[in-house]
């Protein structure tokens, strides 16, 4: 049972290594000249696509097992994508006074957030059926 948790724990450990230096490698490439915090944005964005594709679809479709979904959403994807750094980028904004950043940056986090997760259900949900019917044609 120790082992089996401290097998986890690396695991979380290596998707978190790799997470966080991909969100610094994007933030790096998206840095703007002025302030707005572009590549928070793309991490949170892109993460609420493939995080419902993860959980609905790959799980499924290659049988991954819980460990793997683990590693890749809570250790890769969880550090990837980071509420810490949301409310400092929008404190910033706001303490600044960047009142029009500060709106788009709530907007399409939060709301882009939330429609995105929902084209990554409906994706995760099109390439099941399309399978489905690849199934049925063999």
């Amino acid at each position: 049972m120790v082992k089996e948790k401290g097998k986890v724990f690396l695991l979380l450990l290596i998707g978190a290594f790799i997470g966080s230096n991909l969100r610094y490698g994007e933030s790096l490439i998206f840095k703007t000249s002025n302030g707005f915090p572009l590549g928070t944005l793309i991490a949170n964005l892109s993460g609420a696509l493939l995080l419902p594709f993860l959980i609905h679809y790959l799980q499924d479709r290659y049988n991954l097992s819980s460990q793997v979904v683990l590693t890749l959403s809570t250790g890769l994807l969880g550090s990837y994508t980071t509420f810490s750094t949301f409310t400092a980028d929008t404190y910033r904004l706001y303490e600044n006074g960047q009142w029009q950043s500060l709106l788009i940056y709530l907007t399409f986090t939060l709301v882009g957030g939330f429609l995105l997760a929902l084209l990554g259900n409906y994706w995760a949900a099109g390439q099941a059926f399309n399978d489905y019917i690849r199934s049925k044609r063999k």
